[in-house]
């Protein structure tokens, strides 16, 4: 008789296994199953850039911290070019994004967090070549290169769209290229990326910077509306509090500027 209760008690204990097996790896939420695809741009540092086959920075440092604060896997991986980042995060084959500007577009397949940091985006143009900015109406008419990808807020984009000529290139190297060789009048950057590239390869000697901002734009995390982690917002935004109150983001973002 003992023999047979301990016989039905190892079933029980095996059905329950092959259960709750069949329940991880039906439900992408389950612990045992989360991990979540990250990218981010290539070449937009210290928030985001490539590192061989991963995006490295303050955004990944920073989402990678908010979700395994949630027992969340996370793998931050880069997937190409910034307007194929974009596509992969439409279809869901990226769960999240470590860093974006806020556009309707975008909006239409992405959920985002609150702001984390402001970025501020500048014209870069050939040294002495600089020019009096004080709208955006002055640069009507001159020959513009910018990012194949990137957005610089919605007003802006809406500008560019209508009034501007920009040419759209894959690399910071390209678009300064450009600018070198006279075919281009200004290239629209973030600042601190364009900074960083030019302190990298050297040839800060060889541009400048116009004082005046293009503009000044919010950086969010987002979230694709095809992923399984969207119900996952409020605890990131709980987390972007957090870490903006005591310090964090603002401590990543200068380690990864030095």
């Amino acid at each position: 008789m003992k023999t047979k209760r301990i016989a039905a008690l190892t079933c029980l204990v095996l059905v329950a296994g092959v259960l709750a097996a069949c329940d991880t790896n039906s439900n992408p939420n389950s612990p045992a199953a989360r991990r979540v695809i990250a990218s981010g741009h290539p070449e937009w540092p210290p928030i985001m850039f490539q590192d061989g086959a991963v995006i490295d920075g303050a955004g990944p440092a920073l989402v990678k911290m908010i979700f395994e604060d949630l027992g969340i896997n996370v793998a931050v991986r880069h997937t190409g070019t910034w307007d194929e980042v974009q596509a992969q995060a439409r279809t869901g084959a990226v769960d999240v994004l470590v860093a974006a500007y806020k556009t309707s577009a975008r909006e239409e397949y992405m959920v985002y967090s609150d702001a984390y940091t402001t970025d501020p985006v500048a014209l870069f143009v050939g040294q002495g070549k600089a020019f009096a900015f004080g709208s955006w109406d002055v640069l009507v008419g001159k020959r513009g290169v910018a990012m194949v990808g990137d957005s610089y807020g919605q007003q802006f984009d809406d500008f560019a769209a209508a009034s501007l000529s920009l040419t759209r290139v894959t690399t910071a190297a390209q678009a300064f290229d450009l600018i070198s060789s006279g075919q281009a009048d200004y290239f629209i950057y973030a600042l601190y990326s364009g900074e960083a590239f030019l302190k990298e390869t050297g040839a800060g000697a060889q541009f400048e910077i116009l004082p005046t901002f293009v503009t000044e734009e919010n950086f969010y995390i987002t979230i694709s509306k095809a992923s399984p982690f969207v119900p996952y917002l409020p605890q990131i935004n709980e987390a972007i509090a957090k870490y903006t109150a005591d310090g964090t983001i603002a401590a990543l973002i200068a380690e990864y500027k030095q």
